[in-house]
């Protein structure tokens, strides 16, 4: 490929490609168009230039089905406009995915029209052949058709969805057209029924969800703060929570409610009511599919809060609906009073799902069913709702009796909820919550019952009629459970209540007590008798309860005179606490800001080093990548004019002499071999021309002869061609002239039944003609005002929106000159910190340096005072000085203490004189000498 610089440009590749075109070479146009789209020139283009380039490209991706060169070249698209047209990538991609989309409707039809060419006569059966082929195949026509036509489309769109949310991910330039292209891809999912698709894509929009916040940092990144792009966000997710309850993913459905969930708690704007109903309406659906009844509840009291108050929005049949669906959701929780023993093993299981639901609804505690049907009687649920369900609560919660609750609750159960689609779904969970209260109820009133007497009472209308053997599984389930503390004889056919006057579980039911249970009684026994030694102590010991009473007043009275003391004491201990705190807080505050603006300036300073090195290091490899082009294209040019020169003149130059030579030395040689060959084709070309002229003169010599007769000849052939052509046109000319005389003399006497006619039918429509064309005239005239008064109203039209556009630029120039003004200042504020620190860097070091040499001396100083002190002869000996009181001239070295055995004898202070010399025997002295 050549040197980048030496890239044609757009229009000239783009001219290129469609050439290749024109010759049937798509493939080598693409090539051409991608080699030039990733080069360096192209990245510097002007995005207008490059739109009709893109999309020829784009045009020739998708005939093709390259789904890589597509990303490859949109990226690099990206990077071009996303500064100065982003728009236009939008452009291009909406028409990317319209083609897309419509070959593959066109890539259906023609499946459909295989699926039908197959079918060779309609008249005969299924074939022995087919058969035999879809037993060992498994798969029909149809579905190998869509496998070989659909399929390859469907997944080249796929592809292009996923990609393009890689391409615009992040970036806020292209946030809009990423929400775009997210919903489109949701849409696409849900059209085509592509269940996979959808669970990789919500998998990928919630990984470009998360990564927003880890590149924060990054240059054109989403800023979540933003209200609208947080906006745009929730309504993606909304949307995609729609596709995946209608395409029944519930599991995706969840995630989808836990991700709006987390954007909810990061707006600062608060949501639409309308898009939060929705979002609780869904929960509901979730929280059916999970088997959740107090959870689904719960949903189910939001979403009525919610749409309560718009009753513009939602009609009153919605409204009745929704509260039909609280009622029997509040009412169909089940009546859970499991044993301690099941709550401890399952308390720990449920906990962390049940923080998630509770968080999801946005409650601060999880929800009861004593809650809820509080909620329920406090709000107007049970006035909206349908007048036959209105006796359910009081029959249910209120006036519950064993006896004939089913006889009661049979009418509402098979008349308005099994005939109701909406409220069906309660009804067999209605069912187990009135079963289990008539245990409960029947268990404080009766030690043991007959197992037939429970299933007469539990007799519930169609379609949830219980069977006894339903009925005897439904007890021992919760028996198992720790619901129900009883045991079944099936010997006896009884069912037998356990009185376990320590178990608290049996009176914790919240329906209406018959009676006291033992459990009941256990429990208030210390209480009673509390309650009865107190009584009798007051009437046995009057004086020691007056004293009591007495002790109590003085502490009172006490505990009052203290208070106001107490009081300020607290009140003036939190004030000097808070004045502590303060104090640190501003410390640490100057602390931090000081450290704050030193690491910003050193960071600075290190940046700009960092600059100026990087920039080195640019121009450095330019001018190393330059010197290297020029060599290689001066080698490249050396050995094209050394072909050329082997072609033309037959010079055979090796590499090595060819990269001993120069440009000039090769000119030189094709120079010399030019004048050669030219040389030689003029000698040719005279010799050529000598003989041409000798045979011409040759031929011109034996042809006089031969004139004169071929000229007399042709003179006759000629007048004899000239007679013949005179008689045929005489001929012809009078043949028509008789047939015109014959055919005048025909039509002579119609003329004057032909002009009669005419007069008659031009008097009969002239008026008719003349209104036609007045109407006409009108109408001109009138087409002419509202063509005028058109282009008068898009003029102002015009006018007014370049006043507009003139105006916004106008502001936004005057902003951004402020913004600069602010920069500039805030710049110019920096220098001069910079410039006042180096100052008192400066000035601290200066006085550093002050103090030093005053250090210096003043040590100095005391040394020299040191040694005028005056010194007893006893010591002079020691010290090295002499007999004098004073210290010697100062031109003199201060005297040096005497050498040790230790010291180097190429010192450079001589020993000081030994004020007397000790006795050495002769024989040392020679041992010495």
């Amino acid at each position: 490929m050549p040197p980048p610089y030496h890239q044609p440009r757009p229009e000239i590749v783009l001219k290129r490609a469609e050439e290749l075109i024109n010759v049937g070479q798509s493939v080598g146009a693409l090539e051409t168009l991608y080699d030039a789209l990733i080069g360096r020139r192209l990245r510097n283009a002007n995005a207008t230039n490059t739109e009709s380039y893109i999309r020829k490209f784009v045009e020739l991706c998708i005939e093709q089905r390259h789904g890589k060169q597509l990303k490859e070249g949109l990226t690099q698209y990206r990077n071009i406009v996303q500064h100065n047209n982003p728009e236009s990538l939008g452009t291009v991609v909406e028409g990317m995915l319209t083609d897309i989309t419509a070959r593959v409707t066109s890539a259906q039809k023609s499946a459909e029209q295989v699926t039908v060419g197959l079918i060779e006569d309609l008249d005969e059966g299924e074939t022995p052949e087919n058969m035999i082929l879809s037993l060992v195949s498994g798969e029909q026509n149809k579905d190998r058709a869509d496998r070989a036509v659909v399929t390859p489309w469907l997944k080249f769109l796929w592809e292009a969805y996923r990609n393009l949310l890689d391409i615009l991910r992040n970036n806020v330039r292209f946030e809009k057209l990423y929400q775009r292209i997210s919903n489109r891809a949701i849409d696409f999912c849900r059209t085509y029924e592509r269940k996979t698709e959808f669970h990789r894509l919500c998998d990928l929009l919630r990984l470009h969800l998360q990564t927003i916040a880890k590149y924060s940092h990054q240059q054109n990144s989403v800023n979540m703060a933003n209200p609208e792009t947080m906006q745009l966000f929730l309504d993606t997710h909304f949307h995609q929570l729609n596709t995946a309850t209608e395409m029944e993913l519930w599991q995706e459905s969840y995630r989808s409610v836990e991700d709006i969930h987390n954007l909810i708690q990061q707006s600062k704007r608060p949501i639409n009511p309308q898009a939060m109903a929705n979002y609780f309406e869904k929960l509901t659906r979730i929280m059916y599919v999970a088997k959740n009844p107090l959870f689904l509840a719960a949903a189910w009291h939001r979403y009525y809060n919610y749409i309560f108050r718009q009753t513009k929005i939602f009609s009153a049949e919605q409204l009745q609906s929704v509260a039909n669906n609280v009622l029997l959701s509040t009412l169909a929780v089940p009546i859970i009073t499991p044993s301690p023993r099941v709550l401890a093993a399952t308390a720990k299981e449920n906990k962390h799902r049940t923080q998630r639901f509770t968080s999801l609804l946005f409650l601060s505690a999880a929800p009861t069913r004593v809650s809820l049907v509080n909620d329920l009687v406090s709000g107007d649920v049970l006035t909206r709702v349908l007048p036959a369900l209105r006796p359910l609560y009081d029959l249910v919660e209120e006036q519950f009796h064993p006896l004939s609750i089913c006889k009661k609750l049979g009418p509402v159960l098979s008349d308005q909820i099994a005939t109701n689609d909406d409220v069906a779904k309660y009804g067999t969970l209605l069912c187990n919550v009135i079963l289990t209260r008539l245990l409960q109820q029947l268990s404080q009133v009766y030690a043991s019952v007959q197992l037939d007497f429970i299933v007469g009472l539990a007799r519930f209308p169609e379609p949830y009629a219980m069977s006894a053997a339903a009925i005897e599984r439904f007890i021992m389930h919760g028996a198992r459970r720790g619901e129900f503390q009883l045991r079944i004889d099936h010997q006896e056919r009884s069912v037998v209540f356990d009185t376990d006057p320590f178990d608290s579980s049996q009176s914790l039911s919240n329906g209406a007590q018959l009676q006291a249970s033992p459990s009941d009684l256990m429990r208030s026994q210390l209480s009673s008798l509390a309650i009865c030694l107190s009584n009798a102590q007051r009437v046995a010991c009057p004086d020691y309860v007056a004293e009591k009473h007495a002790r109590k007043q003085a502490a009172v009275t006490a505990a009052l005179q203290n208070m106001a003391v107490e009081h300020r004491e607290a009140t003036a201990r939190k004030l000097v606490i808070d004045r502590r705190k303060e104090v640190i807080e501003n410390a640490l505050a100057r602390k931090e800001r000081t450290e704050t603006r030193e690491r910003a300036i050193r960071i600075q300073r290190e940046q700009e080093l960092e600059r100026e090195r990087l920039a080195e290091d640019q121009r450095r490899r330019e001018a190393e990548r330059m010197q290297k082009e020029r060599d290689t294209i001066q080698r490249q040019e050396a050995k094209k004019l050394a072909e050329s020169i082997k072609i033309k003149a037959g010079i055979d130059v090796s590499i090595d002499d060819l990269e001993q030579m120069d440009t000039s030395r090769l000119l030189e040689m094709q120079v010399e071999q030019i004048e050669r060959e030219k040389h030689d084709m003029q000698a040719r070309l005279k010799a050529m021309a000598r003989k041409a002229e000798h045979t011409e003169r040759a031929y011109r010599k034996s042809e006089l002869p031969l004139l004169a007769d071929d000229y007399d000849r042709q003179k006759l052939a000629d007048r004899e061609n000239h007679d013949a052509a005179r008689a045929a046109q005489l001929k012809q000319s009078k043949d028509k002239f008789a047939h015109d005389i014959g055919q005048k003399k025909r039509f002579a006497h119609m003329y004057d039944d032909f002009n009669a006619l005419r007069s008659s039918l031009d008097q009969g429509h002239s008026e008719a003609l003349a209104a036609e064309r007045k109407r006409v005239r009108e109408e001109l005239a009138r087409a002419r005002d509202e063509r005028l008064a058109e282009y008068r109203r898009m003029k102002a039209e015009k006018d007014e929106t370049e006043a507009k556009e003139r105006a916004e630029r106008e502001a936004r120039e005057a902003e951004e000159e402020r913004a600069n003004a602010a920069k500039a200042a805030e710049i110019t504020r920096l220098r001069e910190e910079m410039a006042a620190q180096r100052a008192r860097d400066e000035e601290a070091l200066r006085l550093r340096l002050e103090r030093e040499q005053a250090a210096e001396l003043e040590k100095e100083r005391v040394e020299k005072a040191a040694s005028k002190k005056y010194v007893p002869p006893s010591r002079r000996a020691a010290t090295g000085t002499g007999s004098s009181f004073t210290s010697p001239p100062p031109a003199a070295a201060s005297p040096s203490p005497a050498p040790s055995s230790s010291m180097s004898p190429s010192s450079g202070a001589s020993p000081a004189p030994s004020a007397k010399k000790a006795y050495i025997p002769p024989g040392r002295r020679n041992q010495m000498q």
